[in-house]
């Protein structure tokens, strides 16, 4: 897979990078390129699961992992990443209070999405034109960081936005939907350097996928059911997966299908054609389904079946198994020389171009994944 299209790079007047580059996995710029990604959550009497799809024209390699309570972290931004130069902001530096479940393409501490202990759940999609706000008051972290930070400390949605206040992010194009065990939920969104968030009655119809919530909910209104007298085709995979997806949440009788397959249901007919991870948290009973696009029977496991205590080592399983069923008794301990292999396999496939491109920023491939793999080994049980 050599899917790089096109890079764009800034650097903003205070000196730190911001990259934009078009990548093959769905947390880049994927949109043009016609391999959206997708979120919902469906809340109906006792049900209340939330459902992802990863899409992307070639293979994702990732990994599940079982992050740990009493960890202290200090964050890194993307530029320094990239760099190996720190930003001139005050540090992020934490200790988690919850453990939790996350899907990382870029393996441990760097995840795409996730549930935590406390039955929050925060996942992201690509949103070209996002622009995060820029402040060096305010401390500076990578965006697959910072859900990381919210999943290790924080219970509610409303924490949640507040947070996305007080932290400046730094990466690419992304949009993020929130949801916690009480049934809230919100969209959160980065334009024109400022935070907007959709949340309560502004966000009838609880799914995000790669346009602008406003805009999504603008093009709603005209079908059926919602404002509108055009009917809604659910095989006409023309129709945007926002609309199906709404359409879908409106229709779903718990009486008919128990909610975990609903929801796979729900991710199946929002496939369009790239999904590589499709995956469902249970935010009331704490737990996770998974499948992949190389391993397409449905893999569980149930967070407080793990001992999420610090002084037992971190669980990571390759998000590809070729498992079924309970997959608990599969994960293996945590450890750099696995860390960084997993990290080099998701690095190959972004192919030769990301190589070169930060040969061009004075940094190499082996550097940037020494950072990647080695953030962890910063990490220690609190004291």
């Amino acid at each position: 897979m050599k899917s790089i299209v096109k890079k764009r790079i800034h650097v903003n007047r205070k000196g730190l990078l911001s990259i934009f580059i078009l990548l093959p996995l769905c947390f880049f710029l994927v949109a043009q390129v016609g391999f959206p990604c997708s979120t919902f959550m469906l809340k109906k009497g006792n049900v209340l699961i939330v459902g992802h799809n990863l899409d992307e024209r070639g293979h994702v390699p990732g990994v599940v992992v079982i992050n740990k309570r009493g960890v202290f972290k200090r964050g890194k931004s993307w530029s320094e990443i990239l760099s190996g130069k720190p930003s001139p902001n005050p540090p992020l530096e934490w200790i988690s209070n919850y453990g939790s479940v996350t899907f990382n393409p870029f393996c441990r501490d760097f995840p795409d999405g996730g549930m935590n202990e406390a039955g929050l759940f925060i996942e992201e999609m690509t949103l070209q034109g996002t622009r995060f706000p820029e402040d060096e008051s305010k401390p500076l972290v990578f965006m697959m960081q910072w859900m990381q930070y919210v999943l290790d400390n924080y219970e509610t949605v409303d924490q949640v936005i507040q947070s996305a206040h007080d932290f400046v992010i730094d990466g690419w194009a992304w949009h993020f939907f929130t949801a916690d065990q009480k049934g809230n939920a919100a969209v959160i969104e980065f334009l024109g350097g400022e935070v907007k968030v959709f949340e309560k009655d502004r966000l009838p119809v609880t799914a995000l996928c790669n346009t602008k919530y406003g805009e999504e909910m603008q093009k709603l209104r005209k079908y059926e059911g919602f404002g509108g007298d055009q009917a809604i085709d659910l095989d006409d995979r023309k129709t945007s997966r926002f609309v199906h997806a709404a359409q879908m949440l409106n229709h779903y009788d718990p009486s008919e299908r128990p909610a975990v397959e609903y929801g796979f249901d729900i991710l199946a007919q929002l496939e369009r054609g790239g999904t590589r991870w499709s995956f469902v948290c249970d935010l009331k009973n704490l737990k996770a389904y998974f499948r992949t696009s190389r391993s397409q029977k449905i893999k569980e496991l149930d967070l407080k079946s793990f001992d999420l205590s610090c002084e037992t080592p971190v669980k990571m399983l390759d998000i590809h198994s070729s498992l079924a069923g309970n997959v608990e008794e599969n994960f293996r301990e945590y450890s750099l020389d696995y860390n960084r292999e997993c990290i080099k396999k998701a690095l190959k496939e972004l192919g030769k171009d990301f190589e070169n491109f930060l040969t061009s920023r004075g940094s190499t491939l082996n550097q940037v994944i020494e950072r990647l793999a080695g953030f962890s080994e910063s990490t220690r049980c609190k004291k």
